[in-house]
């Protein structure tokens, strides 16, 4: 999901939310329920072409759509750390080899495993996991032997 921000005339802006028709991200059911609960039916709503994607796109104007924009745009930034956080637990998990740095999930399925990695973001989704670098972009700080240890810790206890 895409927001944009354009000004128009006097004090007054317009609200773009465009939805990817062929790349839908994580967010996007979440969002778009949120605008429904609330009753926040856009001025006009049409399918476009952004850089070679299609989009549904919806037009609301500022005043209707400002006091939720920051809501909506923490329910973006959450989905968007659980991604980042995600990633970061299955590299961590990967990497290594040695004996000493696995996380006893050689053996357990797919499903199980991925059930693990959700309760671990979910346990690791912290103000204190993330950062921002010198141009702004979001990063996530988790220390390896922290999260492998907590891994190690939860497949014992499904034994």
């Amino acid at each position: 999901m895409r927001i944009r921000v354009e000004p128009k005339d006097f004090f007054m802006y317009a609200v773009y939310v465009a939805f990817s028709q062929d790349q839908p991200e994580a967010e996007d059911e979440e969002i778009r329920a949120y605008l429904q609960q609330h009753d926040l039916v856009p001025k006009w709503q049409e399918r476009d072409r952004w850089e070679d994607q299609d989009f549904e796109v919806m037009y609301f104007g500022g005043c209707y759509l400002g006091p939720h924009l920051n809501v909506i745009g923490n329910m973006q930034r959450t989905a968007v750390e659980k991604e980042l956080l995600t990633a970061e637990v299955e590299r961590i998990l990967k990497e290594g080899t040695e004996a000493s740095t696995r996380c006893g999930i050689e053996g357990i399925s797919p499903p199980e495993v991925n059930e693990l990695i959700a309760g671990l973001v979910k346990e690791f989704h912290l103000e204190s996991s993330f950062s921002t670098d010198e141009d702004g972009h979001l990063r996530v700080m988790l220390e390896a032997a922290v999260v492998r240890n907590r891994m190690r810790e939860l497949v014992s206890d499904k034994d």
